[in-house]
């Protein structure tokens, strides 16, 4: 029988928990502090710890720290109700497998109960809870479902929100899909058209209570990983980094990706869609291709111009290509945002940090790494906002002029003409 330790102050928490654990036949132990739990621990060597932070004498970040010297390998889930996605980051750092809020959902506490049992959350076990699934692949157009090989942490600042935050990749099993959860509230929200809204400026999701903002880069980074079932834990925005999706590939590269046993239906384009009737000479258009090809045009007033550029290949020219591209606005347009405090994160000493910026005459900020950064970061921001399909995409984009909002759209018809209603949330 395996045995469970719990570790909080508050006596609801553990008689719950013990009563639905016992259920589950799990054998339980309980501590009401950080000192009774770490003596527990040493004498019983329970397989799995469920581990409050706030507690008297010895904190729970500080008994994870001793738990993992003791045992490296054992499976530590904290719990909070009063944590930030800090204490979050910060307790995955230490060798947490998972971060949960109060009040805490059963399904939850199992589900992760389930994966350290199974791997430690390395996505390689049947997924049984009430997400999203992905259709199987048939034939030649499928490929196998993928994770992350273990959990992974990043720190940053929000670029539109201009708080310092943090993300939490977490592996999960087949069929879970994209799915983004808020923190401190908990709610999930699955990175999938029907969530979606756009300010233009950047793709976000909206729950029925929570918003996750910037979504775009990581999505790029998960399209053409062919990540398929992923959990992100972060507050109100994915954090900018330095305004490409670089580092988010490091902290992909440094988790590792991990093929699973099911398939995932790609979407491959049968006809031509494009949208009508768009003003200022813009034009978006998806047909059918042998694999992901994305031809963007943008036209600036100077210094920028007009630039065009065709992405054509898989990871490995995504991540030379496309991946280290960078945010990039005018001065000017920052400023009137800060002003108007739609933008907290519009404020310079944030953006000059995190995205190229320009004048009437020249880049003010930095140094290009391409030419053409500005259309490469075009596709970018079009490759993640693509993924909200909920599978990967087997096509030709022709994009001239557009945006998050063009993108949107055309994700919609996407949906609309391809994914079979079974598939859809």
């Amino acid at each position: 029988m395996t045995k469970v330790l719990i570790i909080d102050d508050e006596k609801s928490i553990l008689e719950s928990l013990s009563s639905v654990l016992e259920d589950e036949g799990f054998a339980v132990l309980t501590a009401k502090d950080g000192k009774e739990g770490l003596d527990i621990f040493r004498t019983e060597k329970p397989r799995i710890v469920l581990l409050d932070v706030w507690m008297p004498e010895v904190d729970g970040l500080e008994v994870l720290s001793r738990v993992k010297e003791i045992d490296p390998e054992a499976v530590v889930v904290v719990i909070s109700g009063h944590g930030t996605i800090s204490t979050a980051v910060e307790a995955v750092k230490m060798g947490a497998i998972d971060f949960l809020e109060k009040p805490l959902s059963i399904d939850k506490v199992l589900d992760v109960i389930s994966r350290g049992l199974e791997g430690k959350g390395n996505g390689k076990e049947e997924h049984n809870g009430d997400d999203r699934h992905l259709e199987m692949a048939k034939g030649q157009t499928g490929r196998r479902q993928r994770t992350i090989g273990r959990s992974v942490v990043a720190y940053g600042v929000g670029n539109h929100s201009g708080v310092n935050t943090g993300m939490i990749l977490l592996p999960m099993p087949p069929g879970t899909g994209i799915v983004f959860e808020h923190m401190p509230d908990g709610e999930r929200i699955p990175a999938l058209i029907d969530y979606v809204y756009s300010s233009g400026f950047a793709s976000s999701l909206k729950g029925k209570r929570c918003t996750i903002q910037t979504v775009e880069h990581l999505l790029a980074a998960c399209h053409m990983y062919g990540l398929t079932n992923l959990l992100v834990k972060v507050s109100e925005e994915v954090p900018i980094f330095d305004g490409s999706a670089q580092d988010i590939c490091t902290k992909i590269e440094e988790a590792g990706v991990v093929e699973q046993k099911q398939g995932v239906e790609l979407l491959t384009v049968g006809t031509r869609i494009a949208l009508e009737n768009l003003p200022s000479g813009k034009s978006l258009s998806i047909e059918p291709a042998e694999e992901l090809e994305i031809d963007y045009t943008l036209e600036y007033p100077p210094p920028i111009g007009r630039q065009r550029y065709v992405f054509k290949g898989g990871k490995e020219s995504f991540l030379t290509e496309i991946a280290p591209a960078r945010t990039f606005g005018s001065i000017n347009d920052f400023e009137k945002l800060a002003k108007s405090g739609t933008n907290s994160g519009g404020r310079i000493s944030n953006v000059m940090r995190n995205v190229i910026l320009v004048d009437n005459q020249k880049v003010i900020n930095t140094e290009l790494r391409f030419s053409d950064e500005f259309a490469r970061h075009k596709v970018l921001d079009l490759m993640g906002d693509l993924y909200l399909v909920g599978r990967p995409v087997v096509a030709k984009v022709t994009a001239v002029k557009t945006g998050h909002m063009e993108n949107i759209a055309l994700v919609k018809e996407l949906r609309r003409a391809f994914v079979p209603r079974s598939a859809r949330p």
